[in-house]
């Protein structure tokens, strides 16, 4: 027997913002995913995290099961690295599922699964410490820009990962425009690793 949570397609939200059909959502679309019941169950117990039967994750997904402990709660949302409330607040919901439709885009220019799933993460870090969801959709959307200006993932990371030094030697003989796109580009790679505009002493 086929469950109905088969038929969706990856980019499906969940319609009524049941717990169920948020995590089938994440099972389903995480950059790391599509994930299986046992791969997840699996998960949670290499990370240490509180976890269960397979069956039971089967009966969560499925909505066969609608009583899971705020333990287990909060230990799927680690390991999809979704905020707590994602499970209750539909905003927060609808927000980090835009993240998420967003950042699996990027795996066409390079960008690997567990590198996405990273900065999800960070994201939902930033969030908690006060960073508005608007402000980070934005940032997504300025890298969607630039990915489909032509500028990759593989790009931007050389950028971030280059030697002050190198970098300002390339920037030799740009215009204003092409040094001001440049620095747009490697304040945007700083934005998404959490780091402030000006690089501090502890990164030197």
């Amino acid at each position: 027997m086929t469950d109905s949570h088969d038929m969706q397609t990856p980019q499906d939200e969940p319609a009524e913002g049941s717990f169920a059909e948020r995590l089938d959502y994440l099972c389903r679309n995480n950059p790391r995913g599509p994930l299986s019941n046992p791969q997840v169950v699996r998960m949670l117990e290499e990370r240490g995290l509180p976890s269960f039967s397979t069956t039971y994750m089967w009966q969560l997904r499925t909505g066969r099961a609608d009583n899971p402990t705020k333990r287990h709660m909060d230990a799927l949302a680690t390991l999809f690295g979704v905020p707590q409330d994602y499970w209750s607040n539909r905003a927060t919901a609808s927000v980090v599922n835009s993240m998420i439709n967003r950042l699996n885009e990027f795996k066409e220019s390079g960008a690997s699964p567990e590198q996405l799933h990273r900065q999800l993460e960070s994201f939902t870090k930033r969030m908690g410490q006060g960073a508005t969801p608007e402000a980070l959709v934005a940032q997504l959307e300025t890298l969607a820009q630039l990915h489909e200006a032509g500028v990759t993932a593989t790009t931007l990371k050389r950028l971030q990962d280059a030697r002050v030094t190198g970098i300002a030697m390339r920037a030799v003989g740009l215009s204003d425009e092409g040094l001001t796109a440049a620095a747009a580009m490697i304040d945007q790679v700083r934005r998404l690793e959490g780091l402030p505009p000006e690089p501090t002493s502890s990164e030197s």
